[in-house]
């Protein structure tokens, strides 16, 4: 049997362990510069915030109905989740932690299976404060609809639900929205609802051949995991295959200077990222787009890949290549909002192949990272930058309602005056 552990609306209730006053009151997470929700509170779902919405359209909700707003704390999110994962791992040694509020438990050779994730919600619930939902089933996908019924009816599973009999698979598939299936987007969902599917039953009842010309293989597995066919098996971790910098401007800019000046300085930190993981980069995206929701304004969005001529962590080279994809991409005057740099194709630092006609600059600029590197992490992120970042300016998101780092720093404890 597989477990899925799930917190329950997990930032917003993050936010509240520290904040018991807003129990009961709507909560609602922001995304990076207090952008659109990207976590609601059960009451603020009530209210009919969607996800994504943008700030200023719910923002009228904090006078009307004490809402309460909150920027993303990832430091603390991330902590808590680590926490969740130590309490977890008392319960079963084979866990694959699948996203920040979501772990899969591998439970064969556990006597007493129901018993011990009720148990472990409780540890959870008591040692953090943090509500939870645990689905247990023969199959990932299996679990992650028994922890989807554990959440909708609190009251009758108690949070916790296992589908352990044919007749409840049977019952669970029938209720079940095919579009809530894990693996499902809105294409699929389209397509399957105009062939009479509704309902994850729906779904298991076409035949083989049908779901492998309409989702190839994974279609198949799929079925075979709704019926209780386990096709996927623990995970074990790899090494990311892209990672990107990208941010939203605090208001429209239409300069090239600034643009470049933040995509230099995106690329900066892409590097800073590869080197960490011991990594080098083949290729180099850069992205810009103007704010869609103000539609009196030009809109414009464009992307260009650059192929770097060998392989590369080092933050010179790499800002220099988002130059020339920027560049590539750039026109006066609409006002850009939003900018970002991905890098991709990575290689081992150590198993580089260089291109014997292009100069190799990796080995000059080692020595000028680590230095770079290290006086960052002794005098605070961002002292030392390159000549194309703003020298003057250390950026910082937009965070109007960031809440303290409350377990992860000493300086935001909570201080009790007896």
């Amino acid at each position: 049997m597989i477990a899925l552990i799930d917190g329950n609306n997990f930032y917003a209730s993050c936010e509240r362990i520290f904040n018991y006053e807003w129990r009961g009151r709507p909560v609602v997470v922001l995304s990076n510069n207090d952008g659109c929700a990207i976590a609601r509170s059960n009451e603020a779902k009530a209210l009919g915030i969607p996800m994504g919405e943008p700030y200023f359209k719910l923002k009228h909700f904090e006078k009307t109905h004490g809402l309460v707003v909150c920027s993303a704390n990832f430091v603390l999110y991330g902590d808590i989740s680590n926490r969740v994962v130590q309490i977890t791992r008392r319960y079963c040694n084979d866990i694959e932690v699948y996203s920040i509020d979501e772990s899969f438990l591998f439970l064969d050779g556990y006597s007493n299976q129901l018993q011990r994730m009720v148990d472990l919600r409780r540890d959870v619930l008591q040692g953090l404060d943090l509500p939870t939902s645990i689905g247990i089933a023969p199959s990932k996908t299996l679990a992650k609809v028994a922890n989807k019924i554990a959440k909708k009816f609190p009251d009758r599973t108690g949070s916790v639900y296992m589908l352990d009999s044919w007749k409840k698979i049977e019952a669970a598939l029938k209720w079940f929205p095919i579009d809530d299936l894990w693996g499902i987007g809105r294409r699929y969902n389209d397509k399957f609802r105009s062939y009479g599917a509704h309902t994850a039953w729906d779904f298991t009842q076409f035949p083989d051949g049908f779901l492998k010309q309409e989702m190839g293989i994974l279609g198949l597995r799929m079925k075979k995991e709704l019926l209780g066919e386990a096709q996927y098996s623990m995970s074990v971790p790899e090494p990311k295959k892209m990672i990107s910098t990208t941010r939203t401007f605090d208001t429209g800019h239409a300069e090239y200077d600034y643009v470049h000046e933040r995509v230099s300085t995106f690329a900066s930190e892409c590097a800073r990222k590869l080197r960490e993981q011991k990594s080098c980069c083949r290729h180099v995206t850069v992205f810009i787009m103007t704010d869609r929701f103000k539609q009196n304004q030009v809109q414009y969005s464009d992307s260009f890949t650059v192929t770097l001529p060998n392989p590369s962590n080092s933050s010179i080279d790499i800002s220099k290549y988002a130059k020339k994809a920027l560049d590539h991409i750039f026109i006066q005057g609409p006002k850009y909002r939003k900018a970002g740099v991905i890098t991709g194709t990575f290689v081992p630092e150590n198993e580089r192949m260089t291109s014997l006609f292009d100069i190799d600059n990796q080995e000059r600029h080692a020595p000028i990272m680590k230095a770079m590197d290290s006086m960052n992490s002794r005098l605070g992120k961002q002292k030392v930058k390159l000549a194309s970042m703003d020298v003057q300016t250390t950026w910082k998101m937009d965070q109007k309602h960031l809440s303290p780092k409350y377990s992860t720093s000493f300086y935001d404890s909570i201080i009790l005056k007896a």
